[in-house]
């Protein structure tokens, strides 16, 4: 499948997901760029600017920064883990987005590379919070993951792939 619509973080040549995890700070964008860089398909803009076209870091759309509306429709998104607790913070319930979120991202992008760090390892919080999150993200990624055609584990920079 082919996309050349000109939006941001646009991919070409993409089937499905392809579900990045790794710790934080260990190199995922990086390696996304170098397993599938034949994937960017540049903005009509940055055509005339002295740019590679392929994949770059700063091509991700950050679950951090970003609304739902552009998380949602982007193709090259990381960090959802944080978009995951900004809609819980913005008063999101848990059970709503476990039943939605994962196939809304299917539905309406399906072609799409998704980073987020895992957040499941370590002592479980005692803030209810802080454990409804985690718990969320880890029932929300395994949704992906049984969706994606890929899924990558990144350490210290180098990719397992897991499925």
């Amino acid at each position: 499948m082919r996309q050349m619509d000109g939006r941001p973080g646009r991919l070409k040549e993409v089937e499905t997901i392809k579900l990045i995890i790794g710790g934080i700070r260990q190199g995922k964008r990086a390696f996304a760029c170098r397993q599938f860089p034949a994937f960017w398909e540049p903005m009509e803009s940055q055509m005339a600017e002295p740019r590679k076209e392929k994949l770059d870091p700063r091509d991700f759309l950050d679950g951090k920064l970003v609304s739902w509306e552009e998380f949602l429709h982007g193709s090259c998104t990381c960090n959802l883990h944080l978009m995951i607790r900004r809609r819980l913070e913005a008063g999101e319930r848990a059970e709503e987005l476990e039943a939605g979120m994962a196939r809304e991202l299917i539905r309406t992008c399906p072609d799409r590379i998704l980073i987020t760090d895992e957040i499941g390892y370590g002592i479980v919080p005692i803030d209810p919070f802080e454990r409804e999150y985690r718990e969320l993200t880890g029932r929300i990624c395994c949704q992906l993951a049984a969706e994606a055609e890929e899924v990558w584990r990144v350490t210290a920079g180098i990719g397992i792939r897991i499925k």
